[in-house]
C-alpha cells in the first residue's frame, strides 16, 4: 500500500513538476503516517526539494505548501543538538545553502516568512543563518522584521558565538528596531535586545561586564512606557531577567526625578528613535509607571520582574515596599495575588523591612474575598518577622477576624497561627498573658472550646515550646490540658507539622512542665539548634564594661578571651553541622534566624589578637556561605520555591557564595588540610549546583573548574590521610564516567545532579591559629565640603594612610582607583620599602592618580587589593585568563576632589 501511494505520487508529480491537491494530499497522508518506512520518505522527500527548484513555477501558494511538507517530513532537532541541526532520520532537505538562499531571496513573501521562522529546522551553518536573519531584519515588510528577530532570539540560544563584534551587532541592531514603526517589530526586538544583550554581558569581563548589564537593563526600561500594551508587557519581562544590575539603577526606576548618582551616566544605545544616547535617567519611575499601568497585564508583569530584582539589592527591596503595598488594593486579582508572591519572595530572601504602616495595609488582605488572596496572605505573614508586640499583636487580631468571617479557613489559619507563634515566641506569652479568661473553664467548670477563636488561642498557646526563642515557658500548664480536648480539630490543622498521636503525646508532656522541649515529638519542625546550657549559649556584653564575657561558667573559667573565642567559635561551628538538616526540610526562614542571631553574638567579640580575630573572621565569612548555600538549596529542591529557581536569583547567590569562598582560600593563612578540604568540598558543591541548573552556564568550562578542584583535593590526600565525604567520592566516580563516556551535555549534568543526593554539611573544626590578611585605608580630612585639590587633566598626588594586618612584604599589593566606576589605574604598593613588622604594617602612602578627568568636581573609588599568584588562582576562574587574580583586603573608599577656585 505504501509503495502504490508514492508510486502514484510520483506519477501525478511528473506530469507536471509542480503538487496539485491531489499530490499534497498523497505526501501528505504517507508523512503523517508513523510507519511509513524511512526509504519511503527519502523518495518523497526528493522529489518535494525538485518541486522547489523548480524556476517555472512562481506561485507563492505553491512554494508554501511544498516548504510545509519538506519541513513535516523530518522532526526539529533536540534541544542537545543545538550547534549542528543533524537530520536523525531522513535525507537533508537544505543540504544544498544555495536552495535555501534562493527561497529566502525569492518573490514569495510566505515562503521567506515561513523559512525564517522555521530557521531551526533547516541544516544551514549557523553562521549563514546569522548572516541571512541580521540581513532581514531591514526587510520593507514588517512580517519579515518580525520573524527575522525572533529567528536572532532562537539562534542566541542554540549557538556559540564568541566574536564579541558580531555579538554586538546583533545587539545594537535589535536596538534600532525598538523604535520601529510596526508594535509586532518593536515587541521582538524587545526580546532581541534582552537575549543578545544577556550574550554581550557574558562576553565581557569584570567591570565590563557589569557596565553592560546596567545598558541592557536600562535601554529596556525606555521601553515601559510604550503606547503597545503587549510590548510592556514583553519589556517588564525581559528586565526581571537581568541577573545583575548597579543599585543605583534599581533604585533610579522608583523615583521620577534623576538620582545624583545617575545624572551623569551615558550608556551606548538610544532613548529615542533620534537621540542616539542612552542616559542613565532614562530608567527613572520605569517600575511606577508599570504598577500604574491601566492594563492589570502590564501591572501584573512589573510586579512580577520587580519581584525576581529585589534578590539583587537589599536597598532597593527596602524601598519598593510602599509600592507593593499598595498594589494589595489592586482591581485585579491576579496582581493582587503577583503582589503577594513578590512580598513572600522578599521576606523569605530575608529583603523585608515591614513597618507597622506597612502592616495595617497588608493586613487587610486577610479578609479579601478571594480565597486564593487570603491564603497567599496568610502564606506570606508566617514568613515575616514582625519586629514588636504592637505587630504580633495586630497580625493575631487579623488571623482571627479571619476565622471570624471565613470559618471554612480553619485548618489553614491554625498552621499559620501554629507557625507565626513558633518563629515569635517571645511575645506569645503577653497575648495569652490577656486572653487567660477565655480559656478557662467557667464556674460550672463548662469548657467554652466550642468557639473558634478559643481553639485558635490555644494553637498560639501551645506553639511556645518550639519557638526559636524559647526560654522558661509562660504560658501555664494547664493550657496544653485544655488543648487536648480539641486534639481532633487542632491536629488537623497542624498535619503536615505532626500527627495526632504525637500531638497527644507532645501536649501529655507539656502539661506536666513549665520548661519543655519538644525535639522528640516535632521531627524536623523542632528548632533544636539553640547552643545548649552545658555549652555556651549566648555572650553578652556587661552593663559597666566593653569587654564581652559569656554567660556559661564552663567558658568564664577559661584563661584568656582567645581561648574563650575559640570555644564559642567551636560550638557553633558544631551545631551548624547539625542545621543543614532543616535546611533539608526546606526550613529556610528558621535557619537564617537562627544563623543571624549566632553571627550577632559572635561580632560582639573584641580583640587585638591576631588569631581571635582571625578565627571570629573565619566563622563569619562561614555562617555567611551556609546562610547563603542554604537559600540555594531550598531554592532548588523546595516545592514552595522551585519557581524563583529559573529568575537569575540562583546566579545571584552562587556568585556571593564563589565571591566569599574565594576570599577564604585566599585572605586566611594557617589552615590546617582539614580546613582546607572543607572548603573546597563547599566549592565543589558550588559548581555542581551552577552546573546542574544555571541554563547560562558554561558547560566546558565550569567541568574544568570541577576537575581542577577535585585535582586539588586528590593532592590534599597524598599529603596527608583524610578520610574523604561520600559526596566526593561519589562526585570523583561520576567526572570518570563523564570522561570515559561519549553522552551529550545534557545526560553528563544528570550524572553531575545525582551526587548532589550524597551531600550533607561536615562539621568543621578549626585549629585556632588563623590569621586574617585585611587592610584598612583612610585619607585625612577628607570628605564632600573638605575635597583635594586638583588641576583638571593633570596628575594629582593622594596622601594615604594606610593599615596591613598579617601581610608580608612577599605580597603583591596594589591601590585600585576609578572615577564612576569606568576605567581603573593601578597603584603598586612595594612592601619592602614600607617599615613595620608583619603583623601590624603602618605607613603614608602618596599615590598618583593621572586620569583626572576635565570636571570642576569628581570623587575616585579607591581600594587595596592582593594579587593571588598561586596554582590555587584555577579554582575560582572559569575561563582560562592570563590575568591574576585579585582579592580585596579592605572596604572601598571615597576620595573627594575639587579644582580650587579663584
Amino acid at each position: 500500500m505504501e509503495e502504490q501511494r508514492l508510486s502514484e505520487f510520483h506519477h501525478v508529480v511528473s506530469q507536471n513538476r509542480t503538487l496539485s491537491s491531489k499530490a499534497l494530499t498523497i505526501a501528505l497522508s504517507l508523512i503523517t503516517n508513523p510507519f511509513t518506512s524511512h526509504s519511503t520518505l527519502s523518495s518523497l522527500l526528493d522529489t518535494l526539494i525538485l518541486c522547489l527548484q523548480n524556476p517555472a513555477s512562481n506561485d507563492t501558494n505553491h512554494h508554501h505548501h511544498v516548504i510545509s511538507l519538506v519541513s513535516a517530513s523530518f522532526p526539529p532537532p533536540p534541544p542537545t543538538s543545538a550547534i549542528t541541526f543533524s537530520l536523525p532520520s531522513t535525507a537533508d532537505p537544505f543540504a544544498d545553502e544555495n536552495l535555501f538562499l534562493s527561497l529566502c531571496f525569492g518573490q514569495s513573501v510566505i515562503s521567506r516568512r515561513f523559512l525564517l521562522r522555521n530557521v531551526s529546522k533547516f541544516c544551514v551553518k549557523p553562521s549563514l543563518l546569522l548572516t541571512v536573519l541580521l540581513g532581514f531584519t531591514k526587510d520593507p515588510y514588517p512580517n519579515i522584521r518580525e520573524v527575522a528577530l525572533d529567528g536572532l532570539v532562537e539562534l542566541s540560544n542554540c549557538i556559540v558565538v564568541e566574536d564579541q563584534s558580531l555579538i554586538e551587532g546583533c545587539y545594537f541592531r535589535a536596538v534600532e528596531l525598538l523604535f520601529d514603526c510596526e508594535d509586532s517589530v518593536r515587541r521582538s526586538a524587545v526580546c532581541a535586545v534582552s537575549e543578545w544583550g544577556r550574550l554581550l554581558v557574558a562576553s565581557n569581563q569584570d567591570q565590563s561586564k557589569k557596565e553592560w548589564s546596567d545598558t541592557v537593563f536600562v535601554q529596556l526600561c525606555s521601553m515601559v512606557r510604550d503606547m503597545d500594551m503587549k510590548l510592556r508587557v514583553v519589556a517588564f519581562d525581559a528586565l526581571g531577567k537581568i541577573r545583575m544590575v548597579s543599585e543605583d539603577i534599581l533604585l533610579q526606576t522608583l523615583s521620577k526625578k534623576a538620582l545624583p548618582a545617575t545624572k551623569e551616566k551615558t550608556y551606548c544605545g538610544q532613548l529615542t528613535a533620534k537621540l542616539l544616547t542612552l542616559p542613565a535617567s532614562g530608567a527613572a519611575f520605569a517600575f511606577v509607571h508599570g504598577l500604574e499601568d491601566e492594563f492589570h497585564e502590564v501591572r501584573r508583569s512589573a510586579c512580577r520582574s520587580l519581584c525576581m530584582l529585589t534578590a539583587v539589592s537589599a536597598e532597593f527591596a527596602s524601598e519598593a515596599v510602599n509600592i507593593l503595598m499598595d498594589m494589595l488594593n489592586d482591581d485585579s486579582v491576579v496582581v493582587r495575588l503577583q503582589a503577594l508572591e513578590t512580598i513572600h519572595f522578599m521576606a523569605i530572601s530575608d529583603h523585608l523591612k515591614v513597618e507597622e504602616a506597612h502592616l495595617h495595609m497588608f493586613l487587610g488582605t486577610l479578609l479579601d474575598r478571594s480565597d486564593s488572596i487570603r491564603s497567599a496572605a496568610r502564606n506570606t505573614l508566617q514568613s515575616i518577622k514582625l519586629q514588636n508586640l504592637a505587630m504580633f499583636r495586630l497580625g493575631i487580631d487579623a488571623l482571627m477576624k479571619n476565622l471570624e468571617f471565613y470559618p471554612q479557613d480553619e485548618a489553614d489559619l491554625f498552621l499559620v497561627i501554629f507557625k507565626l507563634g513558633r518563629t515569635h515566641g517571645k511575645f506569645v506569652g503577653s497575648i495569652i498573658r490577656e486572653v487567660f479568661q477565655e480559656l478557662e473553664p467557667s464556674f460550672e467548670g463548662k469548657l467554652a472550646f466550642d468557639n473558634a477563636r478559643t481553639v485558635a488561642l490555644l494553637v498560639l498557646a501551645i506553639s511556645v515550646p518550639v519557638s526559636f526563642e524559647r526560654k522558661i515557658c509562660t504560658v501555664p500548664p494547664q493550657t496544653f490540658s485544655y488543648a487536648v480536648t480539641q486534639l481532633g480539630r487542632i491536629s488537623r490543622g497542624l498535619f503536615d507539622v505532626v500527627n495526632q498521636n504525637t500531638l497527644l503525646a507532645y501536649l501529655s508532656h507539656c502539661s506536666r512542665f513549665s520548661l519543655v522541649s519538644a525535639s522528640e515529638f516535632f521531627k524536623g519542625e523542632e528548632p533544636a539548634l539553640q547552643l545548649d546550657k552545658s555549652d555556651v549559649l549566648l555572650c553578652q556584653k556587661s552593663n559597666d564594661t566593653s569587654e564581652a564575657h559569656l554567660t556559661s561558667p564552663l567558658l568564664d573559667c577559661l584563661a584568656n578571651l582567645h581561648d574563650r573565642v575559640t570555644s564559642c567559635v567551636k560550638i557553633v561551628l558544631r551545631k551548624i553541622s547539625d542545621i543543614w538538616r532543616l535546611i533539608e526540610l526546606g526550613c529556610m526562614g528558621e535557619v537564617i534566624q537562627t544563623l543571624r542571631s549566632w553571627k550577632e553574638e559572635l561580632s560582639k567579640f573584641t580583640s587585638d589578637s591576631p588569631q581571635t580575630v582571625g578565627v571570629l573572621a573565619f566563622a563569619l565569612q562561614y555562617i555567611q556561605v551556609i546562610k547563603l548555600l542554604g537559600k540555594v538549596w531550598t531554592r532548588i529542591f523546595s516545592s514552595r520555591n522551585l519557581r524563583y529557581h529559573g529568575m537569575g536569583v540562583l546566579e545571584v547567590l552562587l556568585g556571593k557564595i564563589d565571591k566569599i569562598l574565594q576570599d577564604m582560600w585566599y585572605r586566611f593563612i594557617g589552615l590546617s588540610k582539614d580546613e582546607e578540604l572543607h572548603l573546597l568540598e563547599i566549592m565543589l558543591l558550588s559548581c555542581v549546583l551552577r552546573l546542574s541548573y544555571l541554563e547560562t552556564c558554561n558547560f566546558e568550562a565550569s567541568l574544568k573548574k570541577i576537575c581542577t578542584i577535585s585535582f586539588r583535593v586528590e593532592n590534599l590526600c597524598k599529603e596527608e590521610a583524610i578520610e574523604l565525604s561520600s559526596f566526593i567520592l561519589d562526585l570523583q566516580k561520576l567526572l570518570c564516567e563523564i570522561g570515559n563516556s561519549g553522552d551529550g551535555v545534557f545526560e553528563n549534568i544528570y550524572l553531575l545532579q545525582k551526587s548532589l543526593k550524597c551531600f550533607s554539611l561536615r562539621q568543621i573544626v578549626l585549629s585556632g591559629e588563623i590569621k586574617h590578611l585585611e587592610a584598612e585605608l583612610n585619607v585625612r580630612d577628607n570628605n564632600f565640603q573638605n575635597p583635594l585639590p586638583f588641576i583638571s587633566g593633570l596628575p594629582v598626588g593622594i596622601p594615604f594612610e594606610i593599615m596591613l594586618y598579617n601581610l608580608t612584604s612577599e605580597k603583591r599589593l596594589w591601590l585600585t582607583m576609578s572615577v564612576d566606576g569606568m576605567s581603573t589605574q593601578f597603584v603598586f604598593l612595594d612592601l619592602h620599602e614600607f617599615e613595620g613588622c608583619d603583623e601590624i604594617r603602618k605607613f603614608t602612602f602618596v599615590a598618583p592618580f593621572y586620569g583626572t578627568p576635565r570636571v570642576t568636581y569628581f570623587s575616585l573609588k579607591v581600594c587595596i587589593a592582593m594579587e593571588c599568584l598561586s596554582e590555587d588562582v584555577q579554582l575560582f576562574k572559569d575561563y582560562e585568563d592570563p590575568k591574576p587574580e585579585l582579592s580585596f583586603l579592605c572596604k572601598e573608599i571615597e576620595v573627594h576632589l575639587s579644582t580650587p577656585v579663584n
